[in-house]
């Protein structure tokens, strides 16, 4: 007699691993849920606070330069020829790159001085709704100065009115700042200009004044070129 022997029960460990991989797919499921609703939030927050923070330094640098003894004489000078006509201007960039290298001294250590700032972001943030905004634990956000920083001088030329040019050099400014949060490691990038010369004078830039200068471009109405 031939005796058929059945399939063994699944025995308890069996089980408890089938448990333990549907627990698993679930944490990394509810993960990249919260990621997906986590991450655009915190960004959105984060690059406000970077831009903040990067703004204040940036207006405490420019308002030390500006009290300081820093001449637009010294900076730009306008040419004339015999009769007074408007030739071009002459740039001296020894006191342009003095300024500009004691701009981003000043803007670093302000942010320096400023360290590393640490915010909570309510979890009642993430459902979108506004009466849960302020609702549910913080979840801890920390804002690095991340050290770089670019100043680039600019020159700007823009018709003032009749038979007149207002005449501008700016230093546009680029600041990162790291940002440390759950599920995210961002660099942000805060763009400034602040200006270091303003000035009206009589006369139009002759246009053959622009014609040698390179990367030449045409912002907002004004005839712009980097000074290197």
């Amino acid at each position: 007699m031939v005796h058929w022997q059945g399939k063994s029960r699944p025995t308890w460990r069996t089980y408890l691993g089938l448990i333990l991989l549907i627990l698993v797919l679930f944490a990394v499921l509810a993960t990249m849920v919260m990621e997906s609703r986590l991450a655009p939030v915190l960004h959105t927050w984060a690059r406000t606070k970077a831009v903040n923070l990067a703004t204040s330094a940036i207006n405490l640098a420019v308002a030390e330069i500006m009290a300081g003894t820093m001449s637009s004489a010294k900076i730009a000078s306008v040419i004339r020829d015999e009769v007074g006509s408007l030739q071009g201007v002459q740039y001296d960039m020894g006191e342009i790159n003095r300024v500009s290298s004691q701009a981003s001294q000043m803007i670093l250590q302000a942010l320096t001085d400023l360290g590393e700032e640490a915010f909570s972001i309510p979890v009642g943030l993430l459902s979108g709704l506004d009466f849960l905004a302020a609702w549910g634990p913080g979840i801890p956000v920390r804002m690095i100065p991340a050290g770089a920083l670019t100043a680039k001088p600019v020159a700007s030329f823009e018709s003032a009115g009749i038979n007149q040019t207002w005449h501008r050099v700016f230093l546009d400014l680029q600041v990162t700042m790291r940002v440390a949060a759950p599920l995210m490691v961002d660099e942000i990038v805060v763009a400034a200009r602040i200006p270091i010369v303003e000035e009206v004078f009589m006369g139009a830039v002759p246009s053959w004044y622009f014609a040698g200068q390179e990367n030449l471009t045409l912002r907002d109405g004004r005839l712009e070129f980097p000074l290197n």
